[in-house]
């Protein structure tokens, strides 16, 4: 793993951390720079992990929880059938359902989701801590691989979402 850190107005960049140690870069320094490394490639994975859920495209995610919530207080509301939130008509237009459908589709949907998203920061949030806690380089890097198999291995079942 290469880290670029600067000590003593000096940048040291694509080191490999024990050259860096060598060429006079404190140690503490150079494992607060790995852990960062490593910190950004769990954010990463996570990142990756949460975009296999929704479809491509900026603020998706938001139009996602718009659904949910007014889906969820339509159905809350009694199902008036003559104020039918706007994305749960859009949900009928795609999909040819009934409203009651359609709103119980978008809330199954997002539990779905949220449940995805807990698993994600548990598993980015507790690698980043293994990471923060590991005793040498290689434990911290050892941290970080599983914490990214584990943010790898989290996506949607087939035909789900």
């Amino acid at each position: 793993m290469e880290i670029s850190v600067n000590h003593n107005g000096m940048s040291y960049s694509n080191f490999e951390p024990s050259d860096a140690v060598s060429a006079g870069v404190p140690a503490t320094v150079v494992v607060s720079a790995v852990h960062k490394a490593l910190s950004k490639l769990i954010d990463t994975a996570a990142g990756q992990a949460r975009s296999a859920f929704v479809s491509p495209g900026s603020y998706i995610d938001q139009e996602y929880l718009l659904a949910k919530t007014e889906a969820q207080a339509w159905l809350d509301g009694g199902k008036d059938q003559s104020a039918i939130p706007s994305s749960v008509e859009d949900h009928i237009a795609m999909f040819d359902v009934d409203a009651e459908t359609a709103a119980q589709e978008i809330v199954a949907t997002a539990a779905q989701w949220e449940q995805a998203l807990a698993a994600i920061r548990s598993a980015r949030l507790g690698g980043k801590a293994a990471v923060r806690n590991a005793e040498t380089i290689e434990a911290a890097e050892q941290a970080a691989q599983e914490a990214i198999a584990t943010l790898n291995d989290i996506r949607p079942q087939e035909g789900a979402l």
